[in-house]
């Protein structure tokens, strides 16, 4: 017996032992359609998770304060396995509109589980999964680089300590590098703040040359990347000949 069919049965059974069919949960009642319809296996596990995330997405509206929300998706995350099925659903290659994976991928950013998250990114821009209509941005690209900005920001308004200690520059290295490797089509603006960023956590850490390089890069995608002056005073820095 395949893993799925394993689920929807313990779910059934702990459905009809708690409660009348008459009252069957949501859960309860999605395993039973998935069985009826004789759902490939990929889409009725798909099935009993979508229904799982939706009630955690309808918890989270009732809870206000942004550090509650962070410890109900992170324990939401374990306790229902969510992990084990990004894995899976990544294994199989399957490849369907999916909200279980893209919230997934969303509340991993939010946590902070940076380097998780961004195995995904690569799947989830070949299958063009689209993102939540609660968000503007319409691309994951754009997604990850403004929510590593903010992260970067954070770290920055820290200080030089703090961001040496942290991942947060080997996040942006990975970013700026896959951004140039992969050719992203991204806003050149969105760009723009990516490197801007990077160079200005590499000054913090006194890594002239790489900030300059970084400057150079922002300013090729938008002129008004804001580090035009940053790119003058470490060109002067380092002796490096410029005409910005």
């Amino acid at each position: 017996m395949s893993l799925v069919k394993k689920r929807q049965q313990q779910i059934l059974q702990s459905t009809s032992q708690a409660q009348p069919v008459a009252t069957a949960t949501p859960v309860a009642k999605a395993v039973s359609e998935s069985i009826a319809l004789d759902r490939p296996e990929v889409m009725a596990e798909f099935d009993l998770f979508k229904v799982a995330i939706d009630a955690d997405l309808a918890q989270l509206k009732k809870i206000s304060d942004v550090s509650d929300k962070r410890d109900y998706k992170a324990k939401a995350i374990e306790d229902n396995e969510y992990m084990a099925y990004l894995n899976r659903y990544k294994a199989s290659d399957a490849n369907h509109p999916n909200s279980v994976v893209t919230w997934l991928v969303i509340w991993l950013v939010d946590l902070g589980r940076w380097n998780t998250a961004l195995e995904y990114l690569p799947m989830l821009i070949e299958q063009e999964q689209r993102l939540p209509t609660a968000f503007k941005t319409e691309d994951w690209p754009t997604f990850f680089i403004d929510q590593l900005y903010d992260e970067g920001a954070k770290y920055l308004a820290k200080g030089r300590d703090a961001i040496e200690q942290s991942q947060v520059m080997k996040l942006f290295s990975y970013m700026t590098a896959h951004f140039e490797q992969q050719e992203w089509v991204v806003n050149e603006v969105v760009g723009g703040k990516l490197f801007a960023m990077a160079a200005k956590l590499e000054v913090a850490a006194f890594n002239y040359g790489n900030a300059y390089n970084y400057c150079t890069k922002a300013m090729a995608l938008n002129d008004k990347a804001g580090v035009k002056k940053l790119a003058k005073e470490l060109a002067k820095t380092i002796g490096k000949e410029t005409d910005i």
